[in-house]
């Protein structure tokens, strides 16, 4: 009897850390205009290290932001001749910053100096502007408009390279994005279809489904699936070589204005109009985590950084927030299990310690860094980890018997 209670309060606490872990943290939280007008559009830069924002206006402001201060390090205020950010993107090398206007003009910069500096305004001759996409290979910049057209136009100097009849004439281009290999690009329409398409614009597959507009398109990293959001409150997943529905995933309760992809591939981050964000299981649809800022309206951007650990949201109080997210795909393995160890000093700088149970078989021992990259293995019950060598920052531990595995979150001063 009091063994099992023993077994049975482990089995809680473990199950209490797997929600804590599951939590994300807020990192911190900054205005992204300075009248508080809603935030449309987050990046962040190729390195991770520089996060991105466009607003509503009057007037309008693009700005830059510190991952790591916070601080804001580039505020440019977009003139009264123009309307209202709508998506801000870097390119793939780091070199240009693209920003869509809400009347249908993009606002290039180069990034290469101590501060961008923009090089050329395209005006792409439709009536609005609704999200735009860099190729990977950093030469080509995709613009979603109205009149139905997805236009394509030259990095550097923004001349027309393709103009296709997208989705219908008299409808909206709402969403645009290439696929990482470059040899695809995705639109979304106010028709509620997603499309495929090659690179120079030859339609693929139409994809339905959906009943609301497409409000973002994204694709996986391994070049294999289309993630589409709608006004319909859903998320769906189609195959991109067939074009064909493979999931859809519900659980907001208002338009999904935006979503990312996680890098591995494992996960969506998606923002609603239900004031709420969530993290999903790409594979089975599950709902991983849900937070957001109290009391701070639609979220209307969301992004996932590049080296994996953060995600910055936009809201319509003008809060851009980035938050800490673990690493879940070392995480799904904690639950039910009926052993426990403990570790100190937590935060370490040069050694870490570990306690197990008396009598605990351990099979392995794994350190992990911010970004899932093992950093550490002991096939052994090592009770002393050197850890001297590593840079600072969040790491998880990982102590498995059989096929479970106990993992926990320790800082690296």
């Amino acid at each position: 009897m009091r063994l099992s209670k023993i077994k049975l309060i482990i089995v809680v606490g473990i199950l209490i850390l797997g929600s804590a872990i599951e939590a994300q943290t807020m990192d911190w939280t900054k205005k992204g205009n300075p009248l508080n007008n809603q935030v449309n559009g987050v990046a962040f830069r190729a390195d991770g290290q520089k996060v991105l924002s466009g607003t509503s206006c009057h007037p309008a402001s693009i700005r830059m932001f510190d991952v790591v201060s916070s601080n804001l390090e580039w505020d440019y205020t977009v003139g009264h001749d123009y309307m209202c950010i709508m998506g801000v993107t870097f390119s793939s090398n780091q070199n240009y910053i693209a920003a869509i206007e809400e009347f249908g003009n993009i606002f290039v910069f180069d990034n290469t100096g101590s501060s961008p500096v923009i090089v050329d305004t395209i005006n792409t001759g439709t009536s609005y502007g609704f999200a735009t996409a860099v190729s990977p290979s950093n030469d080509k910049i995709a613009v979603a408009c109205s009149n139905g057209k997805l236009k394509i136009y030259n990095l550097p100097g923004g001349t027309l390279a393709h103009d296709i009849n997208a989705h219908l004439s008299f409808g909206y281009v709402t969403a645009v994005a290439y696929s990482p290999d470059g040899s695809k690009i995705v639109t979304g329409g106010s028709d509620d279809k997603v499309k495929i398409w090659t690179n120079t614009g030859t339609l693929l597959f139409t994809c339905t489904g959906h009943t609301g507009d497409i409000t973002c398109v994204r694709v996986t990293p391994n070049n294999n699936y289309v993630v589409s959001a709608s006004a319909d409150d859903k998320i769906k997943i189609w195959d991109i070589t067939t074009g064909t529905l493979v999931r859809t995933i519900s659980g907001h309760t208002g338009d999904v204005n935006s979503i990312d992809i996680s890098p591995d591939g494992t996960k969506i981050v998606s923002g609603s109009a239900d004031k709420t964000c969530k993290i999903w299981d790409l594979n089975t649809g599950n709902e991983l985590s849900t937070f957001g800022v109290p009391d701070s309206g639609a979220v209307l951007a969301v992004a996932w950084s590049p080296l994996g650990n953060k995600i910055v949201t936009g809201n319509e109080k003008s809060d851009v927030t980035l938050w800490s997210t673990p690493v879940f795909s070392h995480l799904n393995s904690i639950r039910n299990i009926s052993f426990e160890f403990t570790l100190y000093p937590n935060p370490a700088s040069d050694k870490i310690y570990l306690h197990f149970p008396q009598n605990t078989s351990i099979d392995q021992i794994i350190i992990y860094d911010p970004i899932g990259k093992v950093v550490f293995t002991s096939q052994q019950a090592v009770k002393e980890i050197p850890i001297h060598h590593l840079p600072a920052g969040s790491y998880f531990i990982g102590v498995q018997i059989g096929d479970k595995k106990v993992v926990k979150p320790f800082m690296k001063q």
